[in-house]
């Protein structure tokens, strides 16, 4: 039905197309092309041109085709450049998203492990040796500057 309107609508810009044309010569000798006849005082010459429309003619040289060769591969070639550059961006934008969990990741763990060492009065932390020892106040106060610097780094 769309169709329908719009070739209806489309219809009258078609008849200037099959206007016809007149060429006659005027009194200085030019040629005048015009869709209105001659003034009928002043022409030496009246002929009228039929028109008809016809498509383009086709070239035997493949020029052309050599040019919408390389047009297309032209595209072609912006294409694979754009799809390059928008799969690098979402590699680079899955990967900002993997580190910034596992920034909260580590953010979460360091917040936990502070609360752990201001909440606990007897705290054991490992030795690196396989053993555990007491946490005093120094070691204490030097694993919560640790633990700041770290909430600090991944929490922004």
């Amino acid at each position: 039905m769309r169709y329908l309107v719009l070739i209806v609508w489309l219809l009258p810009l078609s008849l200037p197309v099959s206007a016809q044309l007149y060429k006659w010569i005027d009194e200085h000798g030019k040629t005048q092309y015009s869709d209105q006849p001659p003034p009928s005082d002043n022409v030496q010459k009246e002929q009228r041109v039929k028109i008809h429309a016809s498509p383009a003619p086709v070239s035997t040289v493949n020029t052309s085709d050599n040019t919408d060769t390389g047009m297309a591969d032209a595209l072609t070639e912006q294409r694979l450049e754009y799809d390059k550059r928008r799969q690098e961006r979402l590699k680079k934008d899955a990967q900002q998203k993997i580190a910034a969990a596992e920034n909260q990741k580590k953010c979460v763990d360091a917040q936990s492990r502070l609360r752990v060492f201001l909440e606990s009065p007897r705290l054991r932390i490992p030795d690196g040796k396989g053993g555990l020892v007491y946490a005093d106040d120094n070691l204490r106060q030097q694993k919560i500057d640790e633990t700041n610097a770290a909430i600090k780094t991944f929490c922004e």
